[in-house]
């Protein structure tokens, strides 16, 4: 026997959804700059397909694309309006979304981690034989919900903002394998923007980069992590948030957490980075080790975004060398993904600041620095990459540069020097 329907949240429903069916002209209006994500989303699977990643980083636009030209449905929770909906309110929704659509074969879902129990609700509309997208920018919540419920019946995309080559596109400049000296000069150029902006579309599109990124930034630690946690000492998690959106491309001491913002035990300063990373605000680096104790114990800190370096207010000047390592790391980051490797950092005698990790062997030791033409800075990288190849067995060795290009053999190892956009792009000079 149905429910009985409540006619007040009936008509509610039809009317946000009906609202909402507009935004998706808004969609098909605006340029599209070509995302690599989009060679892994399967709009006809019988898969839920999930997008996940930080607020403003294009989900819904990639979702919306995807689906045109497909009888599909949308909702977006993120709508103030659907602020309280429980799973029993679900299946009125799907009665106003037949209303407003009649019959549809796909279903987006965006930002779904706003209401509690949508795996449940996404079980079913599978069962059913919907093709479902889903968007959501909570990567922890979203997992642990799939692992016990949707378990083999979900893909997952990992959008981050724009990379570099997606920044040039924007800008006019479509790359090929080869640059010429001219267009050298004007990508150069390019990239100093790039890593002051970073990769967000909207500011490239021309939002105000300083009061944008400070209210992303207060949503993102409002919204999705001091409500949906139930964070009491509010106060300490926005210090500690900010702490370490300034204190990026650097080890976390989660002892050195509890004691700044006291905060009472280690294990508070783990959740709070994690509620962090959940969110998408910031990744984390484990040291490479053998044991995994060690890896979890030790970790550096990077944001998803540089634009972020900015948005507390207290960092007017970011710090050039930290703000090239964390666009290195973003897009190792990226490639992870892609090559299936695991990323590390390494540190014994010294310090190397990525590690490529794949098929039980050490695969390639990166190394990253604004610049290499003083001697004693590069004898130093030098050294630091020599010690751990020695002790990791490898021979592939590379140091980052904001705009330098050579080579140097020292002790039977070749170490290649690139600047940073030459590498980004996987380009060759003419």
């Amino acid at each position: 026997m149905l429910r009985q329907i409540d006619p007040f949240m009936e008509t509610n429903f039809r009317q946000l959804v009906a609202e909402q069916r507009d935004e998706r002209v808004v969609y098909s209006r605006t340029g599209w700059v070509p995302r690599e994500q989009e060679k892994a989303l399967n709009i006809q699977s019988k898969m839920a397909q999930i997008i996940t990643g930080v607020r403003r980083s294009g989900k819904s636009t990639l979702a919306h694309r995807a689906l045109a030209g497909v009888n599909y449905a949308y909702v977006n929770f993120d709508d103030e309006r659907f602020a309280g909906v429980e799973p029993k309110d679900l299946d009125h929704l799907l009665e106003a979304l037949y209303d407003v659509y009649g019959e549809f074969t796909h279903l987006l879902l965006d930002e779904i981690q706003n209401v509690s129990h949508w795996e449940l609700f996404v079980n079913r509309l599978l069962r059913n034989e919907l093709h479902v997208v889903l968007t959501g920018s909570n990567s922890k919540l979203l997992a642990r919900e799939l692992a016990t419920h949707l378990t083999g019946r979900y893909s997952i995309i990992e959008l981050l903002p724009f990379s570099f080559k997606e920044f040039l596109h924007v800008r006019g400049v479509i790359t090929t394998a080869v640059v010429t000296a001219k267009e050298k000069g004007r990508i150069s150029r390019l990239f100093a923007e790039y890593m002051q902006t970073g990769g967000f579309p909207d500011i490239i599109m021309g939002e105000t980069p300083a009061s944008y990124i400070q209210n992303l930034f207060e949503a993102i630690v409002t919204r999705d992590i001091i409500f949906r946690h139930k964070i009491r000492q509010i106060r300490a998690f926005r210090e500690t948030a900010s702490f370490l959106t300034e204190n990026y491309s650097a080890p976390v001491s989660y002892n050195r957490l509890k004691n700044i913002f006291s905060l009472g035990s280690e294990n508070t300063s783990k959740n709070y980075v994690a509620y962090l990373e959940e969110a998408w605000l910031l990744l984390s680096l484990s040291k490479f080790s053998f044991k995994n104790q060690e890896r979890t114990r030790n970790r550096k800190i990077y944001l998803v975004d540089t634009a972020f370096a900015k948005a507390t207010g207290g960092n007017f000047s970011p710090n050039t060398g930290r703000l090239l390592e964390n666009i290195v790391f973003l897009e190792l980051f990226r490639r992870s993904r892609k090559s299936r490797y695991e990323l590390f950092y390494h540190k014994s005698n010294y310090e190397v600041d990525f590690v490529i990790y794949s098929n039980s062997k050490v695969q390639e030791l990166i190394q990253v620095a604004v610049s290499v033409s003083n001697d004693a800075v590069l004898r130093r990288e030098v050294r630091a990459l020599i010690s751990a190849a020695r002790e990791l067995s490898t021979t592939l060795l590379t140091i980052i540069t904001q705009d330098e290009r050579d080579e140097v053999v020292k002790n039977g190892f070749t170490i290649r020097i690139l600047p940073v956009w030459e590498w980004l792009l996987n380009v060759e000079i003419i």
